[in-house]
């Protein structure tokens, strides 16, 4: 019997590393699409290309709405949060403002243009009514009126900004957003400068939430995708915890599925199933996003 012949192996063979898994330990935080990705913006990096005629990923009506708050009832979530693209774009926002706080804490991520003093009137008026209390994060990119305009669209430095005094006047807490233009290290300096700013545009006990950019959708298309070297390895986790990525305790559900976080709502891969119990398991990091949020330390929540 003739052998086949031996494979000669390089010298330098390439190594492949193995994908690491976060474990779900348990669900505390469920994230709900309710703008789908349709937006009344189209900022420049938008990590899921939301814009005013992207509805790919379609709201979610009051009833799905219901629908997962039964289901994370039995799961024991703790707490809300709602996205988009733009969730005052939904013509039912304030009866599934009404259904979450039903629940639980409500945490609503907005770019604050839709925030009228006729809309703020009904938000005062639910959560007059509600159990749980909402609160509010606002984007912006820049501090300077024009920089910001040039990613987010003119008008919205000044439009967000009188969003955010409806609210302030309303007493509701504000999160002022902002997507890093600057180093890590300069992260002390720009805190010290966006709370001071918030507290110049009258935003009573003011926090801010600092976001690395993800280079994929907009951002992608306006400087750079991932290289193929950006990815997660067992070795990121040796001095860091696996279980301080917020995929181990918190799910996205849209009207299309449930997603394993919020940047990934466009990724097949990431969509886990139909329902919060198929998701209740590992997730393999795989995505080049994973290592964003590896790196930066980055969690969604507030």
């Amino acid at each position: 019997m003739e052998l086949a012949p031996k494979v000669p192996i390089p010298e330098q063979a390439p190594v492949i590393e193995k994908v690491p898994e976060v474990p779900m330990t348990g669900l505390e935080t469920l994230w709900l699409q309710i703008g789908g990705t349709l937006c009344n913006l189209a900022c420049t990096h938008c990590f899921i290309s939301c814009h005013p005629k992207n509805d790919t990923i379609p709201f979610m009506t009051l009833e799905q709405t219901r629908w997962r708050l039964e289901e994370s009832k039995r799961l024991n979530v703790k707490d809300y949060y709602i996205t988009g693209g733009e969730v005052f774009l939904n013509p039912e926002i304030f009866e599934i403002l009404e259904a979450i706080l039903e629940y639980g804490p409500c945490t609503i991520l907005t770019n604050g243009l839709l925030l009228t003093p006729k809309r703020v009137e009904r938000l005062v008026e639910i959560q007059n009514k509600a159990a749980h209390e909402m609160h509010f994060r606002v984007s912006l990119d820049s501090l300077d009126e024009k920089e910001n305009d040039a990613i987010r669209g003119e008008n919205c430095f000044r439009l967000a900004l009188q969003g955010m005094a409806n609210l302030s006047k309303a007493g509701f807490s504000t999160h002022l957003t902002m997507v890093r233009s600057w180093d890590d290290e300069e992260d002390a300096i720009w805190e010290k400068k966006a709370l001071a700013f918030m507290k110049e545009h009258h935003v009573p006990e003011p926090q801010v939430k600092f976001l690395p950019g993800f280079l994929m959708g907009e951002l992608a298309r306006t400087e750079r995708g991932y290289h193929e070297n950006e990815r997660v390895t067992e070795k990121c986790f040796e001095n860091y915890p696996i279980t301080n990525l917020q995929c181990s305790s918190s799910r996205m559900a849209t009207s299309q599925g449930v997603y394993v976080c919020p940047i990934l709502v466009e990724e097949p891969s990431a969509k886990m199933g139909d329902t919060l119990e198929e998701t209740m398991r590992p997730f393999p990091l795989g995505h080049p996003a994973c290592y964003t949020c590896r790196i930066s330390g980055m969690t969604c929540k507030s």
